[in-house]
């Protein structure tokens, strides 16, 4: 077998196997699909502080009201 035979195997089986592991490394980069996505849960939560202010609010009015009215 002539040098250059076995340096074009040994090249091929570098890039078969940098193929097979490229390959595995994507198969495990798969991203799992999440119930709600990140944009959802900002608006949610955004809601929810929303919500939240307004009943602050009407709560301090009434407490205000109570005030002025002893």
């Amino acid at each position: 077998m002539n040098i250059n035979t076995i340096f074009l195997f040994l090249l091929v089986i570098a890039a078969y196997l940098n193929l097979y592991l490229t390959f595995t490394k994507q198969k495990q980069r798969k991203k799992t699909k999440l119930p709600i996505s990140s944009k959802e849960w900002r608006e949610k939560v955004e809601d929810d502080n929303f919500q939240s202010w307004l009943s602050n609010r009407e709560r301090l009015k009434d407490r205000r009201k109570g005030d002025l009215n002893n």
